[in-house]
């Protein structure tokens, strides 16, 4: 990589010097590196930076302006700023209520401006720098039974680029481990309130490991120390800030009341109260901000709680702070990137005329900089420096502001002439570089989320107490009914066990499905806010993950009850599980509808029993003789067609059924058996095996569909 070292940074204050024609340039192996400490300070005889500019993120320079957002009406946010640049951590602090958490949804695309910008080196929010940014909820939202390695590695396999190798997905985990200090507890449970896991620490740091495996360059973190002891509170802070200042990462956080030493961990400020910016800069000046304006704090206090004390007192007190704020803004030391606000956007219709030779202090020099930018760097990348140089100019001193106000990824620009460089931290947002990209292909994500689901639903649905259920209801089904005659005084207890075996099956999935719904459709809104996966691959991923569970206890049933009766034909044997297990499938497809559409439980499980009560009285048992004003209902019973086909298969395949002396069958005067069409003709109509089968495929497809289309168009994760 050729370093170009026209760019200098020296002491304190950034300026450019164009070097002299008779100058020699640094020779050898370490020519044009440097190590910046954590003032972002690079040393004059070196530069440093990364080798692999692919596999290491472009830095973001995160500044936000005139921000201001109303819910229902009522203004939440009005006017904010805030500016944090790489390896910086800025705190958003205030009361409850304030608009803390509304700020975050912003900064992250969630929630629509009514005015303002945000914008990511320059460029505004789009769906690409959507894709950089990790938006760490307050809520640890994750399935339980999974243990903190599995969770992280699921994730790193959905969200990590297929280029990577499997292996590389696994060191990467390890990495985030280490990182955010795991490595005790990585295969302890997640855990929740009925099963013990991790610590509300350990969970804290898991919510992130989660997020950082992305390898974001912004971290949005909605109040992580919230429900921490103080010194599980500090640790995590010190992570985070030891994080952000070691990798480059952009980090904006919101806090309810930190610890002294949490605040001072913080490099910016922003300070609201009912959704006005009361201050905003760096921490260490906010008591000589408030002392300014006659409001001292007292020795050995704690300055969080001191400020918050302000903004929470009497109206006097909240206006004189608003006032000093509103003066702050117009201040020369106020930020130059929040100072700007008639400055438009930069792209690259733009050509080399936007800044005339005429403007600024000094039009020669800024002549002599553009001319030689020109001749170091690439078209499409100029346009963002100049950009960047345009609010400089404005100010008095050139030779202070112009870089000193840059990010440091910018300053990357200026130093690094590589063509690959140029191309990869391009602030270009062309409309192709907005077009999202899942991170996976279709397959990977099914391959995984099926894997997933398969491991997260198993300890559920094949519990011990389940097991246990199946065995023992099988066991006394058989007792029951067991070895019956092929009779007619005996026809109604065969017909009781097909009833009520599609009847059980149809309550134990369909409920199933519905209790498991709710908890785990927090996760998934969660991973689809932040665009992990596609709900196709979600959907298709669950119904095939789950489907050896869902028929394992049904068969264990009818392997157990089935043979009890009177084993007579394999053949039946068989057919009958068959149609066990469909009904199953699409009692269970009926359970993922009702829960896609109902956000409360209460009315979901009071409409699955409205459906099922009804699907059991017109199933063909129960009631025979029906009203011809609800004879339609009966088409609409699952339960219906399922134990017409099990009739149909047990009385046409097996053996066949015996009249009784005074047999209520006609056609018992003309023949000793009893053939499977009398049998159903005296339920009402009936459909042949193959009609019904169709039907209940049709269910089973309809539901499902019915299901997607909710999920995918009324019930998105806001």
């Amino acid at each position: 990589m050729i370093i170009s070292k026209d760019l200098f940074l020296l002491g304190d204050q950034d300026y450019l010097r164009l070097p002299n024609k008779d100058e020699k340039r640094p020779q050898g192996p370490n020519m044009g590196r440097s190590n910046p400490d954590q003032n972002n300070r690079v040393d004059t005889t070196a530069v440093n930076f990364p080798c692999l500019l692919d596999q290491r993120p472009l830095p973001v320079h995160l500044a936000f302006r005139g921000i201001s957002v109303s819910i229902g009406g009522r203004p939440v946010l009005e006017d904010v700023d805030g500016l944090v640049r790489p390896g910086q951590v800025l705190a958003v602090m205030g009361p409850s209520g304030c608009g803390k958490t509304t700020l975050l949804n912003c900064l992250s695309g969630r929630l629509k401006l009514d005015s303002g910008q945000i914008y990511f080196n320059r460029d505004p929010l789009c769906k690409r720098w959507k894709r950089k940014i990790c938006y760490v909820l307050q809520q640890d939202i994750f399935f339980p039974d999974l243990t903190l390695r599995q969770t992280l590695e699921y994730q790193a396999r959905l969200r990590l680029s297929d280029v990577m190798s499997h292996a590389q997905k696994m060191q990467y985990v390890d990495h985030i481990i280490d990182v955010l200090e795991l490595n005790n507890c990585q295969d302890t449970i997640i855990g929740d309130y009925l099963k013990r896991g991790l610590s509300g620490g350990e969970k804290k740091r898991a919510n992130i490991a989660c997020e950082l495996l992305t390898n974001p360059s912004l971290m949005l973190l909605d109040e992580p120390t919230s429900g921490l002891d103080s010194h599980a509170a500090h640790s995590l802070m010190t992570t985070l800030k030891r994080y952000a200042v070691s990798e480059g990462k952009t980090v904006v956080i919101t806090l309810h009341q930190p610890s002294s030493q949490i605040f001072h961990l913080c490099d910016k400020l922003l300070l609201l109260c009912n959704g006005r910016t009361t201050y905003f800069g760096d921490t260490c000046k906010v008591v000589n901000f408030f002392s300014n304006v006659g409001i001292h704090i007292m020795p050995h206090y704690n300055p969080a709680d001191f400020i918050l004390e302000q903004i929470k007192g009497p109206e006097q007190i909240r206006k004189t702070i608003m006032k000093a704020a509103e003066d702050a803004r117009k201040s020369k030391d106020y930020p130059v990137e929040l100072r700007c606000h008639d400055v438009p956007y930069i792209s690259e219709k733009y050509d080399h005329k936007i800044l005339p030779p005429s403007h600024g202090p000094y039009p020669s020099l800024e002549r002599k900089i553009l001319t030689r930018l020109f001749n170091l760097t690439e078209r499409k990348t100029i346009f963002y420096i100049k950009h960047s140089l345009f609010c400089a100019f404005k100010t008095k001193n050139l030779l202070e502001d112009a870089l000193n106000h840059m990010e440091p990824d910018v300053r990357r620009l200026w130093l690094d002439t590589h063509s690959h460089a140029s191309s990869s931290v391009s602030s270009d947002t062309s409309d192709a570089d907005c077009y999202f990209s899942w991170p996976t292909s279709f397959w990977t994500q099914f391959k995984v989320l099926a894997q997933r689901n398969f491991q997260e639903a198993r300890p559920r649905m094949l519990s011990k107490l389940n097991w246990v259920q199946t065995v023992g209801l099988g066991l006394l089904a058989g007792l029951l009914w067991f070895q019956l005659e092929r009779r007619e005084e005996a026809l109604h207890d065969i017909q009781g066990w097909m009833f009520f075996s599609t009847t059980y099956w149809m309550l134990f999935a369909l409920f199933g499905a519905l209790s498991s719904f709710p908890p785990e459709r927090e996760v998934i809104n969660k991973e689809r806010r932040s665009g992990a996966y596609r709900l196709s691959a979600y959907y298709l991923a669950k119904m095939i993950g789950e489907l050896p569970l869902t028929i394992t206890l049904p068969a264990i049933y009818h392997f157990i009850s089935y043979p009890m009766l009177g084993f007579h034909s394999p053949l039946a044997f068989l057919t009958l599980l068959g149609f066990l297990l469909l009904n199953t499938i699409v009692a269970q497809s009926v359970g993922f509808f009702i829960g896609a559409c109902c956000m409360d439980m209460q009315v979901s499980i009071t409409m699955s029993a409205l459906y099922t009560l009804a699907t059991q009285l017109f199933g063909g048992y129960l009631a025979t003789n029906i009203p011809p004003w609800l004879t339609w209902m009966r088409y609409t019973s699952m339960v219906h067609y399922a134990y017409q086909n099990m009739q149909i298969v047990e009385f046409s395949d097996g053996l066949p059924i015996e009249c009784a002396a005074k047999s209520k069958f006609a056609i018992c005067q003309e023949s000793a058996h009893i053939p499977v069409s009398s049998i159903l003709e005296a339920q009402g109509t009936y459909w042949p095996l193959w009609a019904n089968t169709l039907v209940l495929i049709g269910f089973l497809c309809v539901f499902r569909f019915l299901g997607y289309i909710v999920l995918r168009y009324f019930n998105t994760p806001k």
